[in-house]
This record gives C-alpha cells, structure tokens and sequence, in this order.
C-alpha cells in the first residue's frame, strides 16, 4: 500500500465524502466545459455555451436531442465514473470498493442473473411506489406544483430521447441512457459512498441507505424518488451480497435499457402511455403483473440466501 492510499484510508469519512463530492462538482464544470465543443463538433450546435444551451432546450430538433445525448455522457463520465474512480485509486483496492474483486462470491454469475431476475421483477412495484409517491406530496400543494414542473420538464427531456428512428440512434440512445449510468453511477454510489456511511455508522444498512437517498436525490424527479430510492438500496444489497459491484451494474443497466428498448420496439404509443406510471388505473393486469415480479423476487432470494457473502465493515 503507497503512502497516499495509506493517508488517504486513515483520513475522516466525512472528508473523503467531501473530496468526491467535490470531484463531482469539478467533473460536471468540465462536462459543461468540453461538451460545448464535442457537441458543436458532432451535433452541430454552436460552439459557445449560450448556443448549447439553447440547442438543448429545443427537443423537437435532432441537434438538440443530440446534444443532451453528449452532455448526458460526458458528464457521466467526468462527474460520476471520474469520482469513483479518483476514490477506488487513493483507497486502493478492498471489499466493496470500486470493481474491486477482493472479497468477491464464487457464486457471483448465480448473482448476476438473480439481479436481472430481481430488477426485473420489481418493475411493477416502482410504477406502485411513484403513485404513492406523487400522492404523498398532496396535490396542489407548493412541494407538489415544484416537483410537478421539475417532472414536466423531465418527461419531455426524456421522451425526447427516446424517439428513436433508425438503429444507430438506438445504440446511441442505449450508451448514453443505460450503459454509461449503470457504470459510472454505480461506481460512485455503490462503488464510493456506500461503503464510506457504512464504515462511518459502523452500519452497512446504513451505508446502503445513505447511498441509495442521495442516488436518488441526485435526479431531481421527486415524483419518482421513492421508487429510485428502493431501486438504489437493492443495487446496494445485490453489492453487499455478492461482494461485487457488477450484479448492481448489470441490474442498473437492465433498468435503463428496458425502458430504451421499449421505446424502440414499441414506439410512440408506449412514450406515450408508457412513460407516466400515475396515469394509468389499477388493475387485474397490473395485480397479475405485481403478484408474477413478487413471486420472481422471493425465488431469487431464495435461490441467493444460502449463496450469499456479506461484506464486513472494516476500519482500512
């Protein structure tokens, strides 16, 4: 171990969250910093801040989709993925750090399908969740008319991309909207901050909640921070049980890329129906599918229980 990683690891939790945090907060500066001029070099936006951000907010143009495409994966990487990765280099290598594979369950490909099994099962629980999350901010209350306006803008982002016509657009879509967020997200969240609160409370709970409240809080779409905060503490548990951040990744990215490829395949009908959970009545469909996600749940669980290697909250 060098003597910075050896500093580094004796140094307070509360200060090594503040350094990633504000290697986060640099990361974006550069992502605002470098994507005006990759954007005006591949989308043909402009190449002054002003210009991007103008392209950026008119979604009914290909250079305006196209430049929320690059910013979206420029700062995934710099923000996000660089973060993690400045942590997992001065801490060094360790159970739950990073990509680490120190600690790692020799039945880790059992948890890589259970997390596609899992996330996918508890698709229909998040579309419950987000319901009762818009009505837990009582409607036309001032936190609900705020939200509603973030949501709005949201959604229309979103739609936007995801209005896919031909495969290269596709592919480009599913990096930028699955692949880089399940990566660098991940790393940082799983990867960084969660095992930072759990040697901090001394609690891996702890450590996992934590993470998955700013996970979520991060968004902005506060209609839907209960179900990414149920999201993000159950990548958490699949990290914590494997000893492995890939099966979290590979969950992360089963999300994101379902909603992608839904788009794709379905078209302007499921952006249209499909993106808005609240809108849509409760239902036998919906009943059946919530009783099929919570059967497959319970039997990964299941299957995973005598598999399962929790991580210890060591003081390195």
């Amino acid at each position: 171990m060098s003597f910075i990683q050896k500093a580094f690891r004796n140094l307070h939790p509360l200060i090594k969250f503040v350094f990633i945090i504000c290697v986060s907060l640099s990361g974006m500066g550069l992502a605002v910093f470098f994507g005006t001029f990759i954007s005006a070099w591949i989308c043909g936006t402009g190449a002054s801040l002003t210009e991007l951000i103008s392209a950026m907010g008119n979604m009914e143009n290909k250079p305006g989709i196209c430049a929320n495409l690059i910013l979206n994966s420029i700062n995934q990487i710099l923000a996000f993925g660089a973060a993690g990765l400045a942590f997992t280099i001065l801490h060094g290598s360790a159970p739950g750090i990073g990509f680490s594979s120190k600690g790692k369950n020799i039945n880790l490909n059992k948890f890589l399908i259970g997390a596609v099994i899992i996330t996918l099962g508890f698709s229909p629980f998040l579309d419950l969740t987000y319901r009762l999350n818009e009505w837990l901010l009582v409607d036309g209350s001032t936190i609900h008319t705020m939200a509603a306006a973030l949501e709005a803008e949201a959604m229309r982002i979103t739609m936007a991309m995801l209005k896919m016509e031909t495969s290269k657009q596709f592919f480009a879509t599913l990096f930028a909207i699955a692949v880089l967020p399940a990566v660098c997200e991940e790393w940082l969240f799983r990867g960084a901050i969660q095992p930072i609160f759990a040697k901090w409370s001394g609690n891996i709970h702890i450590g996992i909640w934590v993470s998955a409240f700013l996970f979520s809080a991060i968004h902005f779409q506060f209609f839907g921070f209960l179900p990414r905060l149920l999201l993000g503490a159950g990548f958490g548990y699949m990290v914590v049980a494997s000893g492995s951040l890939w099966p979290a990744v590979l969950g992360h990215f089963v999300n994101n890329g379902v909603a992608v490829f839904s788009a794709w395949w379905l078209g302007p009908e499921w952006l249209a129906e499909g993106m808005n959970p609240s809108e849509g009545s409760l239902g036998l469909a919906e009943a059946i599918t919530s009783a099929i996600g919570a059967a497959a749940i319970i039997g990964s669980v299941w299957w995973l229980k005598g598999k399962t290697k929790v991580l210890e909250v060591r003081s390195q």
